[in-house]
């Protein structure tokens, strides 16, 4: 990696949190801290000269994220015209500004990073490119403009929390027919042929799987597509979710649909693939082109492990995003200490990490958000969005294990809805008991 102090990340807030009406939990789930490090971890810029956040920061609901912006050493820099231009909003266009002006002043910028899916800043990256330098798109797979991709010299994806919940969140159940559940044409004709299973073991669901692909290559129509550009990964899952009502891909140890489908086509004629501009694809192996990156088979997950306990826990409701255990019980031990006391939750996280040098923002924010869920504060007013809210440590919890207890006795819960049981010796590594 080169060393010079050579790059400049600017960060596009309203399009990270996908407008101005984002919701509390696409804000818990945005950290800053570990889209750095997904940019870092390309190896492609040098130390990091300027960062730059823009966003309209006199927003209340923005205090959560004051914390983190400090300790990267991010300019927040203020537009007030946040998300709410008719034609082109102000953070967009203040960006712009910025970056071309940082080309001209500051000739030793040689990288340009860009945290933002916009189509609008493609004219940015060519003139950029204009002035010789290289840039960086960083930005959700399922939100970036394909021109803004095509004219970077490299593009970092980062997870989309909503995106990945709603592909893994089980389809409603209350339609009244086979017709209305299903909205492919291919699927449409799948459904008169192909029966529900009210099974949902592994067997009867790979079964049943298998059994819809199978149909896929026997149908003209999707066997055409298979063996032309695939068929999308999003018409399989729909008619899965069809065949088998309450399908889930966790309930296997797989975080992922496109996970479950790797081990569902293993050792048959088809796999999954991933297409320029990121849609994924099932195809037969025979027809993958050339521009398609084959996803590896995989075999099966055990369901209960850390990394599928803790996906269970930060997804859905109530949501527990828990960090390391040392940062957590820290953190508890302190605010029996310290009773937080009808503040806002940015300034909770500020006083934490003002009387807890060991840890950071970003754990201080998961940790209270986590303790907040497991009902472990008071928030008033009732009903109002939690950034507007102020919360208040309750007073009937005498110690940090009994913060802990209760918080392992809600996470305890949310998995056994899920997975129907748990296994105490791995709860156990993500909520160890306190000494």
């Amino acid at each position: 990696m080169n060393t010079r102090f050579n790059t400049a990340i600017f960060y596009d807030i309203e399009n990270l949190l996908k407008g101005y009406s984002f919701s509390q939990r696409m804000l818990a789930n945005l950290s800053l801290s570990q889209i750095l490090e997904e940019i870092k971890r390309t190896e492609k810029i040098g130390q990091i000269a300027v960062q730059r956040a823009y966003a309209n920061w006199s927003d209340p609901r923005l205090a959560i994220m004051r914390g983190e912006i400090n300790e990267l050493g991010i300019d927040p820099i203020q537009v007030f015209g946040f998300s709410r231009e008719p034609r082109k909003n102000a953070a967009d266009l203040q960006l712009a500004i910025d970056a071309v002006d940082l080309a001209h002043v500051r000739p030793a910028l040689e990288v340009f990073v860009i945290v933002s899916g916009d189509g609008g800043f493609a004219a940015l990256a060519k003139k950029l490119h204009e002035y010789g330098k290289t840039v960086i798109g960083c930005a959700y797979r399922s939100s970036a403009s394909s021109t803004f991709q095509a004219v970077c010299d490299a593009f970092v994806w980062i997870p989309d929390p909503e995106e990945e919940e709603r592909q893994d969140r089980p389809a409603s159940q209350t339609q009244p027919s086979a017709q209305t559940e299903v909205t492919d044409p291919r699927n449409v004709r799948l459904a008169r042929q192909v029966k529900k299973t009210p099974t949902l073991t592994l067997e009867a669901v790979v079964a049943k799987t298998r059994e819809i692909l199978d149909w896929y290559t026997k149908d003209a129509v999707s066997r055409a597509d298979l063996m032309k550009n695939g068929i999308n990964l999003s018409v399989v899952q729909e008619a899965i979710r069809y065949a088998v009502p309450g399908f889930q891909p966790i309930k296997f140890g797989f975080t992922k649909f496109v996970e479950y489908m790797q081990f569902a086509c293993k050792d048959s004629e088809l796999c999954i693939a991933r297409l320029p501009g990121s849609q994924v694809v099932v195809v037969g192996r025979g027809s993958v082109q050339s521009e398609m990156e084959v996803l590896p088979d995989l075999d099966l997950k055990n369901r209960h492990s850390v990394d599928t306990y803790r996906f269970i826990l930060s997804t859905g409701s109530p949501i527990l995003r828990l960090p390391s255990p040392g940062d957590l019980y820290a953190i508890s031990s302190w605010l029996v200490q310290n009773p937080i006391q009808g503040v806002d939750l940015g300034t909770a996280i500020e006083n934490l990490v003002g009387g807890l040098s060991t840890v950071s923002s970003e754990a201080a924010k998961l940790g209270l958000l986590s303790l907040i869920s497991a009902g472990l504060f008071l928030c008033e007013p009732e009903g109002a969005p939690l950034s507007e809210q102020k919360i208040t440590l309750r007073s009937d919890v005498p110690s940090a294990s009994a913060l802990i207890e209760t918080l392992k006795s809600v996470a305890r819960k949310k998995i056994e809805d899920t997975l129907s049981e748990v296994r105490e010796e791995v709860l156990q590594q993500l909520l160890p008991d306190v000494a």
